[in-house]
C-alpha cells in the first residue's frame, strides 16, 4: 500500500529530530509530542519552530515547514481529529467528511500511542478557537442564543437615534456610533447519536457602552483600540460579575426604503475586517467576542411592531420616532470572521 503524504513529510521531520538528539531519548520524545502537536493544529509549536530557526537541525527547517504547508493547504486531518475528538463525531464520519486515509489516521494514533498520549482526554483541551481553520467546526457545532436585556438594547439604540438625528456641523447628515456590549456567557453541551456533540452558548447581553473617541462619520465608524483597555477597566470595575461579550454599530440611511434596497442591517467586507481585528486586540486583554450587532437606521413614518424582519432569527425591527430600526446580531467566530447561521437573538416579550 502507498505511503500516505502525511507519513512522508512527518517522518522526514522525525528523522531529523531523532538524529540531533541521538541517545537523548526524552528530548526526543518532547520533541515527537511537538510534531505530534503540529499534525493536530496545523500549527508549529514555537520551541520546534526556533530549532528550526537555529539551522542547528539540517534540513529541518525545510520539511517543517512543507508538512505545515500540507497540513494548512491540503490535509484536513487536524479537523477530523478535532471532530472526532472535541465534538465527538463518531471515527467513520469524522475521516468521510474530511476524507482521511487509513494511513494518514494510523499513523497519528501510531505516534500518539507511542508516545502515551490519548487523545480522547488531551484534545478537548487544547484552545482550537484560536486557529483560523477551526472556524468551520465552530460554526457547524455550535449554536448562539443571544438573550438581549432590553436595557442593553435601550443602550444602542439611544446612542444609533441621537447620532443620526443631530448631525455635527457643518455636516447635515448623522454619524455612526460604535460601542461595546458587557454581559455573560454559558456553553450546553447536547449529545446527538449521530454527530457528537453539540454545543448551545447563551450570551447574556447587559449593558452596552458608546466609545466616545471612536472615529465616527456618516458612511463609517473606526473603533479606538487604544481606548478599549480603558473601558473594560471602568467598566469592569463598576460591573465586575460582567465580562466583554461584543460590540455594536450603526448603519445610517437617508430613508427606509434606501436602507432595504441596500441591506443595510447586514455586515459588509469592512466590517468583518475590524471585527477580526477586534477580536484579535480583545483576546490580548483576556477577552472573547462573541456577537456583532449592527443597528440600522433610517426615517419613516410608517409604524411598525416589535419583531423580528422578514422572520430573520438574528434581527429585530421596531419603530423608534420617526425612524425604523434593525437590530441585528451576527456570531464572531474564534477567527474574527462574521456569520448569521446558528444564531438568534431573545429579547424579553419576544416570541422565540
Amino acid at each position: 500500500m502507498a505511503y500516505a503524504a502525511l507519513e512522508v513529510l512527518a517522518d522526514r521531520v522525525r528523522r531529523d529530530l531523532e538524529k540531533h538528539f541521538a541517545g537523548r531519548r526524552a528530548r526526543v520524545r518532547e520533541n515527537l509530542r511537538r510534531l505530534l502537536h503540529l499534525i493536530l493544529t496545523a500549527d508549529v509549536p514555537e520551541p520546534l519552530a526556533e530549532l528550526a530557526d537555529s539551522a542547528e537541525v539540517r534540513g529541518l527547517q525545510t520539511h517543517l515547514h512543507a508538512l505545515e504547508r500540507y497540513l494548512q493547504d491540503e490535509c484536513l486531518i487536524p479537523e477530523a481529529l478535532c471532530a472526532r475528538y472535541k465534538y465527538r463525531t463518531s471515527e467513520a464520519r469524522a475521516r468521510r467528511r474530511y476524507k482521511v486515509s487509513n494511513r494518514a489516521w494510523d499513523y497519528f494514533h501510531g505516534l500518539a500511542r507511542e508516545l502515551d498520549w490519548t487523545p480522547e482526554l488531551h484534545v478537548p483541551l487544547i484552545e482550537y478557537e484560536r486557529y483560523p481553520w477551526h472556524d468551520d467546526l465552530e460554526e457547524h457545532f455550535v449554536s448562539l442564543e443571544v438573550m438581549l436585556d432590553s436595557y442593553a438594547l435601550q443602550g444602542m439604540l439611544i446612542s444609533a437615534l441621537e447620532a443620526y438625528l443631530s448631525p455635527r456641523r457643518p455636516r447635515r447628515k448623522g454619524y455612526e456610533v460604535y460601542g461595546i456590549n458587557l454581559g455573560m456567557a454559558r456553553s450546553v453541551q447536547h449529545t446527538k447519536l449521530r454527530d457528537g456533540i453539540s454545543i448551545t452558548r447563551y450570551i447574556s447581553v447587559m449593558l452596552s457602552q458608546p466609545q466616545l473617541s471612536a472615529d465616527t462619520e456618516y458612511g463609517a465608524v473606526v473603533p479606538n483600540v487604544r481606548s478599549l483597555d480603558a473601558i473594560l477597566k471602568a467598566t469592569t470595575t463598576l460591573y465586575p460579575q460582567y465580562q466583554a461579550v461584543g460590540d455594536f454599530h450603526s448603519h445610517p440611511y437617508d430613508d427606509l426604503y434606501v436602507l432595504e434596497e441596500k441591506k443595510g442591517w447586514d455586515y459588509t467586507g469592512s466590517d468583518e475586517d475590524s471585527n477580526i481585528l477586534l477580536a484579535q486586540t480583545m483576546s490580548q486583554l483576556g477577552q472573547h467576542m462573541h456577537v456583532a450587532f449592527i443597528v440600522a437606521i433610517a426615517r419613516c413614518t410608517q409604524r411598525t411592531a416589535r419583531g423580528r424582519y422578514r422572520g430573520l432569527k438574528n434581527t429585530i425591527q421596531l419603530s423608534l420616532g420617526n425612524c425604523r430600526v434593525i437590530v441585528a446580531a451576527y456570531r464572531s467566530l474564534g477567527s474574527g470572521r462574521l456569520t448569521k447561521s446558528n444564531i438568534r437573538i431573545r429579547l424579553s416579550g419576544m416570541i422565540p
